[in-house]
C-alpha cells in the first residue's frame, strides 16, 4: 500500500538517491527532481502530497525556488519541508521567514520519517 507521493528536490545525486531509498522502503512513492529545473511543471503535473526541498543548491537555492512555487503550493495546500545539512538555527529562520511547513536536517532519519508521515496524513485528511 502506498502511503503518499513525495516530490524530492535536491541537486546532490547521492542525497537524492539515498533519501529516495529510505522513503520508498517505508512505502512512499518518491518522484525525484535533481536541481531546480522543471520543478514548477513537475509540481503541477505530479500533484505530490508533500515536497521535500533541499535548501543549499547552486544557481537557485531552495528558499528562492520556494518563492517561485509558493503561490501554487499554497493554493493546492501541499506541505513543503526544507531538507538540508545547513546549520539548524539558520534553517529555523528560513522556515519562519519563508513560511514553509517545516524543516528536516539531513541525516536525521527519525525526523524524516516522523515529519513526513505527520504532514502527509494531515494533507490526506483534508482531501
Amino acid at each position: 500500500m502506498k502511503r503518499g507521493k513525495i516530490l524530492l528536490i535536491d541537486d546532490n545525486e547521492v542525497d537524492l538517491h539515498l533519501t529516495k531509498i529510505l522513503l520508498e522502503k517505508v512505502g512512499y512513492t518518491v518522484l525525484e527532481n535533481q536541481g531546480w529545473l522543471g520543478v514548477t511543471k513537475g509540481i503541477k503535473f505530479l500533484n505530490p502530497d508533500l515536497v521535500l526541498l533541499d535548501v543549499n543548491m547552486p544557481a537557485l537555492s531552495g528558499d528562492s525556488l520556494y518563492d517561485l512555487i509558493s503561490t501554487y503550493i499554497k493554493a493546492q495546500k501541499i506541505p513543503v519541508l526544507f531538507y538540508s545539512s545547513i546549520d539548524e538555527t539558520h534553517l529555523k529562520k528560513l522556515k519562519i521567514m519563508k513560511g514553509v511547513t517545516d524543516y528536516i536536517i539531513k541525516g536525521d532519519i527519525i525526523q524524516l520519517y516522523k515529519k513526513i508521515s505527520l504532514y502527509i496524513k494531515k494533507k490526506q485528511q483534508f482531501n
